[in-house]
């Protein structure tokens, strides 16, 4: 019996042993961790832009469909920008910036309020890198050459000459000009411009049901959009006129 009582003491002295050790390993991986995670430092990155744009720098963009998760900072044409980043999670992976290039669309002279400015992008431009712990790095964003800026919408301007404001209504959605943001177009000489979304993996976009509303509906003839053009309509008493169509002019 003392030979029993023995080797299971020593039995538990083991398992004890055995649980003391584990205990200490974690709590080193744990002190291991933290000490890791203390030392991790931000990165300063500078982005300069180069080129004669405005340029919107996002991060975590989905480049297939428009998904501007992480606006980084907006930087003046032929300005710099400073930001600070902490690493990377996935260090293997890094991280990865898309510019967005605005496009001025329209100025105040049309608009009757202020300058209208889209985003197109430019095929190859994304800039991804590592970012490690307290680092610096210096990235440009470069000027697009001739005929390499693409857009992602299509664009509607629209001049009411009838005697009262209207509402753009495209089946059941009011649009909202992009210049305020309103709902209405005033008589006048100035246009209501509006962005109309063309989903990613189609080429063009059917616009039929698209309607000017003051005291009834004034319907917009159907047309296929295409992807960075301007179609321009006149409201009249009497209906609408046009589209007449230009592709959007790139210039800053």
């Amino acid at each position: 019996m003392k030979g029993k009582a023995s080797y299971a003491i020593k039995k538990r002295g083991v398992s004890i042993a055995i649980c003391i050790s584990v205990i200490a390993i974690l709590s080193c991986s744990d002190s291991d961790n933290e000490s890791s995670q203390n030392n991790i430092k931000p990165a300063n990155i500078t982005f300069w832009n180069e080129s004669s744009y405005r340029v919107d720098l996002y991060k975590n963009l989905n480049p297939v469909h428009f998904d501007p998760t992480t606006l980084v900072c907006t930087i003046n044409a032929g300005s710099t920008a400073k930001v600070t980043m902490y690493p990377s999670m996935d260090q293997m992976i890094g991280d990865t910036f898309y510019p967005r290039y605005k496009v001025l669309l329209a100025n105040s002279f049309y608009t009757g309020t202020t300058d209208i400015h889209i985003d197109a992008q430019r095929n190859l431009s994304n800039i991804s890198f590592v970012v490690e712990s307290g680092k610096s790095y210096t990235k440009t964003i470069s000027q697009p050459q001739s005929g390499e800026l693409v857009f992602n919408n299509g664009y509607i301007a629209i001049q009411n000459t009838t005697t009262s404001p209207v509402q753009i209504i495209n089946a059941t959605e009011i649009l909202l000009k992009l210049d305020n943001k309103g709902v209405y177009i005033n008589p006048g000489q100035h246009l209501g411009y509006y962005e109309i979304t063309i989903p990613w993996h189609v080429d063009t976009l059917n616009i039929n049901q698209l309607k000017a509303f003051s005291s009834s509906d004034i319907n917009f003839p159907a047309f296929e959009m295409e992807r960075g053009k301007l179609y321009r309509f006149t409201v009249s008493n009497t209906g609408v006129t046009g589209p007449t169509v230009t592709p959007i002019n790139p210039v800053p």
